[in-house]
């Protein structure tokens, strides 16, 4: 069965979880899995992976992600979001001048504890399943990079609307928390859209009630600026078995490619067809080993 990708553009009131377990069903997939989690509330950009891209998942949570939408100042919640219980009120917030001033704390490296119903497992269990037990736990801090965030007024002085670029693992959720914090009168988010993760962007996505094998993407679509190695049958069959001797005959290959260019990773297919089958890894810039095989030697159609 074939490998892909597979963007979504997520509706809120449907978890990641349940996206994954809905595309499954409607295309009959042997595996599916996700790369970044975006809470049940959240809408936008889900990279969804089809059967052996699963594999990848790794290379499909790198990049950095983009999100807008809206935080509300004035009040702080349990789950850092206006879905929570909200814990207490602040009947003045500062001037927006004050606002932007204190946003500009929040760009570069930080650290950020993340929100207590997210899905960190501590001890192996869920965050989120812990808080909703009312259990008592700590969750640490952890540093990540906000390279962008901007914020707008709105006509409702205790609301703003945002646009952040970030690494992956950053929370939305703890941005307003925290600066909720250093303005003194609290905040939470009120919406969230990831627009943008890595290269791809929610423009390209479907919804999921049109989800269809024809608009699977191959998944190399994950690795844009990987060298690509052609294959002759043989040789493609001989990798997808595992055999040491394809990655000497892949070898032979590349040196003998017009692509010159030398990096960690490369992507090979077999000659005459457009799936990748998987990644090898180049080796003391003399050969080859396997980084992983994507798509199995019964997908490959002309193997």
């Amino acid at each position: 069965m074939r490998s892909g990708v597979l963007l979504i553009d997520k509706p809120a009131g449907i978890t990641s979880a349940g996206v994954v377990a809905r595309v499954k069903r409607m295309l009959h997939a042997d595996r599916v899995g996700h790369a970044g989690t975006l809470d049940p509330d959240a809408t936008g950009l889900l990279v969804v992976l089809l059967n052996g891209a699963t594999r990848a998942a790794s290379y499909a949570a790198d990049g950095w992600k983009v999100y807008s939408g809206m935080m509300r100042l004035g009040v702080t919640t349990s789950t850092d979001d206006m879905s929570g219980e909200i814990l207490r009120r602040c009947a003045e917030v500062p001037p927006f001048e004050v606002v932007q001033e204190a946003v500009e704390g929040f760009t570069g490296l930080i650290e950020q504890v993340p929100p207590r119903v997210s899905a960190i497992k501590v001890n192996g269990k869920r965050a989120h399943k812990l808080h909703r037990r009312g259990a008592e736990f700590e969750l640490a801090a952890r540093t990540v990079e906000v390279r962008r965030f901007e914020v707008l007024q709105s006509g409702d002085p205790e609301v703003i609307s945002y646009t952040v670029e970030c690494s992956p693992g950053t929370y939305i959720r703890s941005l307003a928390r925290d600066l909720g914090e250093v303005l003194g009168c609290g905040g939470a988010v009120a919406s969230i859209r990831r627009i943008r993760s890595g290269h791809f962007d929610v423009d390209s996505a479907q919804s999921l009630e049109d989800v269809e094998w024809s608009r699977v993407q191959d998944w190399g679509v994950l690795l844009p600026e990987v060298p690509r190695l052609e294959v002759n049958i043989e040789t493609a069959r001989s990798l997808l078995n595992g055999q040491l001797s394809g990655l000497a005959r892949a070898w032979e290959y590349w040196q003998r490619s017009k692509r010159r260019e030398e990096g960690d990773l490369v992507v090979f297919l077999a000659q005459g067809s457009p799936d990748s089958l998987g990644i090898l890894r180049i080796r003391d810039g003399s050969s080859f080993e396997f980084e992983t095989n994507i798509n199995t030697k019964n997908y490959c159609q002309n193997c």
